[in-house]
C-alpha cells in the first residue's frame, strides 16, 4: 500500500509540475488550494539546493525531489493519500521547515504557514579544533557524538538550555585519520566527516 502511495505521488508530481514567474512567488513558502485534494506549494528559494519531501506522522518518505533553483511551484494530489496527518519537509543547506497537513474523508486541512522551523548544525574545521555551533529556537537538546573510523564512540556530550549550543573540539591527541560527528537534534540526525593529520 505504501509503495502504491509512494508511486502514484511521483507520477502526480511529475505530471504536475507548472513553469512560474517570479512575480508569483512571495518571500514565504505558500499554499494554494486548487481543489478539494489539489493545492499548488510556492517558494522563493534562499537556502541552496533543496530536498522537498511528503512524509507520514511517523516520518516515512512517500514522496521526495532534489530542487535546485530559486523558485519553486508544484502541484500535489492529495486524492491518493488516505485519511491520517502528514506533513511537508522542505530542507535546505541551513534550515528544516515542516508544514503540516491533515487529509480527511472531505477533504484536507491546511494551515497555511510553515509550523516549525528546525536549523541544522554547522560545522567548521582550522587545524586540530573542530567548531560546532547550533541555532535551537525551540531550546532542542543537541547531542554531539564523535567516531573513529572502527565505529568507536569517542566522545558523547548533550547541550541544551540555550538558544546558541556551541561546543569546540581538540583532535590534537587522536591519531591521523578520518572521524566522524554525528550530531542529533528534534529527531533529526547530521553527520560530518573531519580529518586529523
Amino acid at each position: 500500500m505504501k509503495n502504491l502511495i509512494k508511486k502514484s505521488l511521483l507520477i502526480v508530481a511529475v505530471l504536475a509540475t507548472v513553469v512560474i514567474k517570479a512575480t508569483n512567488i512571495n518571500n514565504n513558502v505558500k499554499v494554494n488550494v486548487i481543489d478539494l485534494k489539489l493545492i499548488d506549494l510556492k517558494l522563493k528559494n534562499t537556502d541552496g539546493n533543496l530536498t522537498i519531501s511528503v512524509k507520514d506522522a511517523f516520518g516515512e518518505v512517500l514522496y521526495t525531489e532534489k530542487f535546485e533553483e530559486n523558485y519553486f511551484s508544484k502541484k500535489y494530489d492529495l486524492n491518493t493519500l488516505p485519511t491520517g496527518n502528514y506533513y511537508f519537509e522542505i530542507e535546505g543547506r541551513t534550515r528544516i521547515n515542516l508544514m503540516p497537513f491533515k487529509v480527511t474523508s472531505k477533504g484536507f486541512e491546511f494551515k497555511n504557514n510553515v509550523e516549525s522551523t528546525y536549523y541544522k548544525p554547522i560545522v567548521r574545521q582550522d587545524g586540530d579544533l573542530v567548531f560546532i555551533s547550533k541555532i535551537a529556537f525551540n531550546k532542542e537538546e543537541f547531542e554531539i557524538n564523535l567516531y573513529d573510523q572502527q565505529l568507536n564512540l569517542l566522545y558523547r556530550e548533550k547541550l541544551n538550555g540555550d538558544i546558541n549550543l556551541g561546543k569546540k573540539l581538540n583532535l590534537k591527541n587522536l591519531k591521523s585519520g578520518n572521524y566522524s560527528i554525528v550530531m542529533k537534534s528534534a529527531g533529526k540526525v547530521f553527520k560530518q566527516k573531519v580529518y586529523k593529520e
